[in-house]
């Protein structure tokens, strides 16, 4: 039962979604110089829904020392952090002019994740 998407009206209305592009990671491609660059498919095009972190969010993110403006996003599908086992990760949120890579996933359901995303230059 996706239980974002009963609620999500209501909570659009005090902090309203917003047009996102997110781009899967494709993992890293070899370039012409043997370097390797991270490669992305092609964007998709949602509403999500931007809030802060919150205080265990930037626990966890202190005790991995990662530093950074974050913020928490929640969509409908599943996106990904880095997932080895899986060989997936560094999915990437373009909102506005604003590029957030997804760092943690602290909520994963069938149907609607919310991921911690850093801010990008």
């Amino acid at each position: 039962m996706n239980l974002h998407g009963i609620v999500s009206r209501a909570i659009g209305v005090v902090n309203p979604f917003v047009e996102a592009q997110i781009y899967r990671s494709l993992g890293a491609e070899k370039q012409a110089d043997y370097s390797r660059s991270p490669a992305y498919a092609e964007p998709v095009t949602m509403m999500v829904q931007k809030q802060a972190v919150t205080q265990g969010d930037i626990r966890h993110l202190d005790n991995l020392n990662i530093q950074g403006v974050f913020t928490s996003i929640y969509t409908n599908g599943n996106w990904c952090g880095v997932n080895r086992p899986k060989e997936q990760g560094g999915d990437k949120f373009v909102i506005g002019s604003d590029t957030w890579l997804v760092v943690a996933v602290p909520e994963n359901w069938p149907d609607r994740t919310r991921v911690v995303a850093c801010l990008q230059k």
